[in-house]
């Protein structure tokens, strides 16, 4: 069987295949899921940090469901939310918390993310959730940053311990 695969159209380009999921890493990613979930609702409530949230729950989906592709790995992560935060701020500062704000904020997160190369699309729900709420700058040492380091530290944790689950930390 060919890892690479031709495209439905006459330029001939080829790109690589995805093997199709096996029960064991459909398992393995759900408890990779689980485990970051877990960890979110942990630290919000032992800690009372606000980072069990849409944005970081959807980053363990991401990490658990493709871990080598580039949305998951580390340095996207670790780029992508601090900007996006900083341009949803930015956006919010002059706009305030409204509608507007948040289409501003989405859109100014995929412009910087796309800047970067820092493809991870929950960054820009993040930028959103800034943009409906003007959290404040407090935001990026309360939420963002103890958020962002649950999802990485239990990846890569998960690695270690978790069947079937592997999270490259250099990528």
């Amino acid at each position: 069987m060919s890892l690479l695969t031709s495209n439905s159209g006459s330029t001939g380009a080829i790109r690589p295949r995805t093997p199709a999921p096996t029960g064991r890493s459909a398992f393995a990613a759900g408890a990779v899921v689980a485990i970051a979930i877990a960890a979110l609702a942990a630290v919000e409530h032992g800690l009372g940090l606000p980072v069990f949230a849409l944005p970081y729950a959807a980053s363990a989906a991401v990490v658990a469901l493709a871990p080598a592709r580039p949305p998951a790995r580390p340095g996207a992560i670790l780029r992508a939310y601090p900007a996006a935060a900083l341009a949803a701020l930015a956006v919010t500062a002059v706009a305030g918390a409204s509608e507007l704000a948040v289409a501003g904020s989405v859109v100014a997160a995929v412009v910087t993310m796309a800047l970067l190369r820092a493809p991870h699309v929950p960054a820009a729900l993040c930028a959103g959730g800034i943009g409906l709420t003007d959290p404040g700058l407090g935001y990026l040492l309360h939420t963002l940053v103890p958020g962002v380091a649950v999802v990485i530290a239990v990846a890569a944790l998960a690695g270690l311990v978790v069947p079937g689950f592997k999270y490259p930390l250099r990528a």
